[in-house]
């Protein structure tokens, strides 16, 4: 098996739907058009996108039934390489319907398939089959109802044992469990921080001074918040600390600026770039994705162009 830089792993991945409508209705049918499929989850959305951007990599998800399959052929047709492992149950899928009359887009998102223990154990072993291993591992997106909340937490320690750098961007009890298990870097979004028992509305000082106290405890060795209007911090255990201010956008969507934020961060890291660097590629990333249809950054001229509108101010 080639040995990739870069390896994601999607547990929960999904093919997502996009389609437009003038207006929906509560009582009748709401007609939509530009109808498009594309493969989704958090490491299918950061694999391809790392992809594109030049950076060797290969995405490990589960793929069951239909779904699973056509997931399979679009990510053929994509060119990004991949490991899928076969589940017994249906992948899903979500649907992004934009309607033009409020201009608003609704994202519906369906819970993923039951795994049993030998399916995502398989997932889990594929992570390590490559030789030599990777320099990075991106686990990122939600979990299962019945896969156990320390699934990261176990493949971090793992990875560790390597010499592998993982990139975590998850919320919720998995994230919980996944502290203080030698995870490289983490990106939060302001919600999921707060979930680990911070107020959600301090300043962007106090934001950094809890940030570092999570780094000094030994939770992550690097931790970036992302902020509500885009934007983030970044603290780091040797001392680095910075608030990269994104310039002022207008939103078509959101899905897939979180993944794109990873997909540009991961790709600068593995080029060499300084975290302070490869932060700003990642506010810069989300920037662009976030005026996009889709859930993919295409136009990397246009993320160029982007980096030079973000900002970083150095925290004291």
């Amino acid at each position: 098996m080639n040995a990739p830089d870069i390896v994601t792993l999607t547990i929960n991945p999904a093919i997502d739907v996009f389609g437009v409508t003038d207006e929906i209705f509560s009582d009748s049918k709401s007609r939509c058009e530009k109808a498009s499929s594309l493969p989704g989850g958090g490491g299918i959305n950061v694999a391809r996108n790392i992809y594109r951007m030049g950076s060797s990599v290969t995405a490990v998800f589960p793929a069951g039934g239909l779904t699973g399959n056509l997931l399979k052929q679009l990510m053929n047709e994509d060119g990004t390489p991949f490991v899928a492992t076969d589940i017994a149950e249906e992948t899903r899928q979500n649907f992004a319907i934009t309607e033009r009359k409020g201009q608003k887009m609704h994202h519906f998102v369906f819970p993923g398939p039951q795994l049993s223990e030998q399916e995502y154990q398989a997932c889990h072993n594929a992570l390590f089959s490559f030789a030599p291993q990777p320099e990075y591992l991106v686990l990122t997106g939600s979990l299962p109802d019945n896969i156990p909340n320390n699934f990261y937490k176990n493949i971090t320690e793992q990875a560790n044992q390597k010499g592998i750098k993982v990139i975590l961007d998850t919320s919720g009890e998995a994230l919980k469990e996944s502290l203080y298990a030698g995870t490289y870097l983490a990106k939060l979004n302001r919600r999921e921080f707060a979930s680990l028992g911070f107020d959600e509305h301090v300043s962007i000082q106090e934001l950094a001074k809890q940030m570092t106290g999570l780094v000094h405890d030994g939770a992550v060795d690097h931790l970036i918040v992302t902020l509500n209007r885009g934007g983030a911090v970044l603290v780091s255990k040797n001392g680095e600390s910075y608030y990269f201010e994104a310039p002022s956008v207008h939103i078509v969507s959101h899905v897939g600026a979180g993944d794109s934020f990873v997909s540009a961060l991961t790709h600068q890291l593995n080029k060499g770039a300084s975290l302070q660097q490869a932060t700003h590629y990642g506010v810069a990333a989300a920037a662009v994705t976030v005026q996009l249809e889709g859930n993919q950054l295409h136009d990397l001229n246009w993320l160029e162009r982007m980096v030079s509108e973000v900002i970083a101010h150095p925290l004291p």
